[in-house]
C-alpha cells in the first residue's frame, strides 16, 4: 500500500481554520477577472495535479493540510462592492472538495456573490455542486465546468482516488444541463490507458448528458510527475504500464487522441475547444 492510499484510508486531510487578508485576487485565466479560492491545497489527491507546482508545495504533501479560510465571506461581501468582473471560483484548489461538505465556505460565498449580482464560473471534480443549484441559477450569471478524463470509474481511480467517480460527475453534467444552468466538461488531462482507455463508451457518456460544449487539454508533465505516476501505476495496474510509458510525452499519441475526440464530439453536436 502506498503512502497516499494509506493517508486516504486514515480518513484523509487535517482541516486547519485559518484566517485570510483577502478574498478575490486578479486572475490571468482567459475570460476571468478575479479568483476566489476558499480552500488552500486539495484532498482530490490527483497525482498529475499542477497546483502544488504553482503554490510551490511538495507533490507528496498536497492535500495533506487542507487550509479553509474561514473569514473569506466577510471579506467577500466587502471586496464585492469594488471589485467588479467575472469571478473564477476554484481557479487552484477545487471549491467543492471533501471539507466543503462540512465548512460550506463555498455555498456562503456563492451567498454572497447573489447578493451583489455577481458573476461566477466553477470548474470542480465533485458532483457536490448540484447542491448549489439553488444560489447558481439567482447569479447574474453562472458557468459550471466539471472536469474528468474517462468515464470508466475504475481507471479514473488509479490517478484521482480521493475524487468523486466519473459516473456522479457525469450525472452532475446532466443535471447542471437539465436546471438550465451553463455547463460544460473539461475534458483532461488527456492521460494514455485511462482517457483511451473506452473512447465509444466516454464520448457517448459525455454525448447523452446533453452539455453543449467541451474543452480537452492534454497532460503536462511537470518535473517528477512521470515517475509518480508510472509508480502508481505499476501498483494499481501494472499490466497497462508499459503502454503508459510508450504513450506518455509522445506528442503523437496525443494529437491523433485528440483529433478523434474532438471528430466524434463535434459529429456528436457538441463544440469543442482547446484549453488555454
Amino acid at each position: 500500500m502506498s503512502d497516499l492510499d494509506s493517508f486516504l484510508e486514515d480518513g484523509g486531510p487535517r482541516v486547519i481554520r485559518k484566517e485570510c487578508s483577502t478574498a478575490l485576487s486578479p486572475s490571468r485565466l482567459p475570460g476571468l477577472d478575479l479568483a476566489l479560492n476558499p480552500y488552500v491545497q486539495c484532498s482530490h489527491a490527483c497525482v498529475y495535479c499542477y497546483a502544488p507546482y504553482i503554490m510551490r508545495v511538495p507533490p507528496l504533501l498536497w492535500g495533506t493540510n487542507v487550509q479553509a479560510k474561514v473569514n473569506i465571506t466577510r471579506l467577500l461581501s466587502r471586496e464585492l462592492l469594488r471589485k467588479k468582473g467575472v469571478i473564477g471560483l476554484g481557479t487552484v484548489t477545487d471549491p467543492y472538495q471533501p471539507a466543503e461538505e462540512e465548512m460550506n465556505l463555498t455555498r456562503k460565498c456563492l451567498e454572497e456573490m447573489v447578493h451583489a449580482s455577481a458573476s461566477v464560473s466553477i470548474l470542480t471534480k465533485s458532483d457536490l455542486v448540484t447542491r448549489d443549484i439553488d444560489l447558481l441559477l439567482r447569479m447574474a450569471s453562472a458557468e459550471v465546468g466539471i472536469s474528468l478524463n474517462t468515464s470508466v470509474d475504475e481507471r479514473a481511480a488509479i490517478f484521482e482516488p480521493g475524487s468523486p467517480p466519473p459516473s456522479r460527475r457525469l450525472r452532475a453534467v446532466r443535471a447542471l444541463v437539465d436546471s438550465g444552468i451553463g455547463t460544460y466538461v473539461f475534458l483532461g488531462p488527456v492521460i494514455p490507458t485511462i482517457t483511451d482507455h473506452d473512447l465509444d463508451g466516454l464520448v457517448n457518456s459525455l454525448i447523452e448528458t446533453r452539455v453543449r460544449s467541451v474543452m480537452i487539454d492534454r497532460l503536462n508533465l511537470r518535473p517528477g510527475m512521470k515517475e509518480r505516476m508510472a509508480s502508481i501505476m505499476a501498483e494499481r495496474s501494472p499490466s497497462t504500464l508499459d503502454e503508459f510509458l510508450s504513450s506518455v510525452d509522445d506528442d503523437r499519441f496525443y494529437d491523433d487522441l485528440i483529433a478523434f475526440l474532438k471528430r466524434s464530439l463535434t459529429d456528436g453536436g457538441i463544440v469543442v475547444v482547446d484549453a488555454f
